[in-house]
């Protein structure tokens, strides 16, 4: 047997094990002191007397290094678990910080939301509140169904006079069910629905359709195509609340309405409406008739006004009605009769008067509306008017004539550079004039 050999092999078991278990395996560990006190163990008897106490160093060495080797990897473990544990806990902390973070980012979006949603709503509210007729009413409530609902494809119905509901508004449903009343009427019928109830559809489209009662009247009809990001159940909820306050805001637009056909006098002009003029030219056809006496009738239209009200906006042009409807009452006599007659149209009505003397006061209108200024932010704004005559019974023998006369003289003032009066009978013959 070569003992220093064996020695040495003896000798290097702890530095083998401790390369084999470190830094965690200390079941290597504890083979190594196995196998350094088995090595020992068997140098030792094989040995015998012949062993110096080189070799016992050597059987030693192998036993102290390799419980040391198994010692020092325990010891390794126990503070690797302790990491573990420690980067567990700060892993859990982080995790729980990143879940508040969610939790506060979720919350600060909802309550975002929820904000924009409350100014919607009073923005809708305060929109309908505004409108007293269809052509205002129109793109609040659209403006309502994109901020409020969050919908870009829908249709609005309103009932007519006779309960007809007819089409308000509608956006980007062509080939849709509720593109229009009567192809959502069929429908309806065929799949076996009402009309007074609220339905979610998934076919043919995903869709809501809502009705708007005014008590139990129904006086309208929501249809909206529903947005991929939107809970339907939710979106059904505001839609509600959006027919509620639509139904409202019919009930206001109807009645007044009606309040504007009862009253005789144009609210925004202050003159007497068409429908008074109608029935004040039958009565003065009546009595001129009657009593062999004449009139006149003066037809006035502004002229551009689109374009002053596309370029300046409707409240200037609200702005020229006003005013020339103070310069036609100021301009006449109190037995005159000022309407006006639609749009930008205004006429005046002047029992007994001498063909000379309405051209002059023709005139007369026609500079005071060319020499107002219309002041707008620094911008001073000319307008003009032009004005067509015609007398009753030299012109016409019935009201509808007269007017019809009238409207060609202005058609003919208007063709001649407008900002000017012409006269019928002038422009028929216009060698007398």
């Amino acid at each position: 047997m070569n003992l220093p050999l064996a020695c040495a092999a003896v000798s290097l078991i702890p530095a083998a094990g401790l390369l084999a278990s470190y830094p965690r395996r200390s079941w290597a560990a504890a083979a190594g002191v196995l196998a350094a006190a088995a090595a020992g163990t068997a140098l030792a008897l094989l040995a015998g007397p012949q062993a110096g106490a080189g070799a016992w160093l050597c059987v030693g060495w192998g036993l102290l290094g390799s419980l040391y080797s198994f010692l020092l990897c325990r010891r390794s473990r126990g503070e690797h678990a302790a990491r573990a544990e420690e980067l567990g806990r700060t892993q859990d902390r982080r995790e729980g910080v990143a879940r508040e973070l969610a939790q506060v980012k979720a919350a600060g979006l909802r309550t975002e939301r929820e904000h924009k949603e409350t100014l919607a709503f009073y923005g809708m509210i305060k929109g309908f509140s505004e409108a007293l007729s269809w052509e205002e009413m129109r793109p609040k409530l659209e403006l309502a169904a994109s901020q409020f609902l969050g919908v870009a494809d829908f249709s609005l119905y309103v009932a007519g006079d006779k309960g007809v509901l007819q089409r308000l508004s509608a956006r980007n449903l062509e080939n849709s069910p509720g593109g229009s009343w009567s192809t959502w009427e069929r429908y309806v019928q065929e799949h076996g629905l009402s009309l007074c109830e609220a339905h979610l559809l998934e076919s043919p489209e995903r869709a809501l359709a809502v009705p708007i009662h005014d008590s139990n009247e129904l006086v309208g009809y929501f249809y909206a195509r529903l947005p991929q990001d939107q809970d339907p159940a939710t979106l059904m909820s505001k839609a509600r609340t959006f027919a509620a306050e639509t139904a409202l805001a019919f009930r206001r637009v109807k009645l007044f309405q009606e309040m504007e056909q009862l009253s005789q006098v144009d609210g925004l002009t202050g003159v007497f409406r068409r429908g008074t003029f109608d029935e004040k030219m039958r009565e003065e056809t009546v009595r001129a008739r009657t009593f062999k006496t004449t009139f006149s009738l003066l037809m006035l239209d502004i002229d551009r006004f689109k374009s002053l009200n596309d370029r300046y906006g409707h409240p200037f042009g609200d702005q020229v009605l006003r005013r020339i409807g103070e310069i036609l009452k100021d301009s006449v006599y109190e037995t005159d009769f000022v309407a006006r007659y639609g749009g930008e149209e205004f006429v005046v009505l002047m029992p007994r008067a001498e063909p000379e003397g309405v051209l002059r006061k023709a005139e007369s209108i026609r500079r005071a509306i060319s020499g107002e200024r219309f002041v707008l932010a620094c911008e001073t704004i000319p307008v003009t008017a032009s004005i067509g005559i015609a007398h009753f019974p030299r012109d016409a023998a019935t009201p509808e004539d007269l007017v019809a006369k009238a409207d060609s003289a202005l058609y003919l003032a208007k063709s001649q550079g407008r900002d000017r009066v012409v006269c019928y009978a002038a422009a028929k013959h216009p060698a007398d004039q």
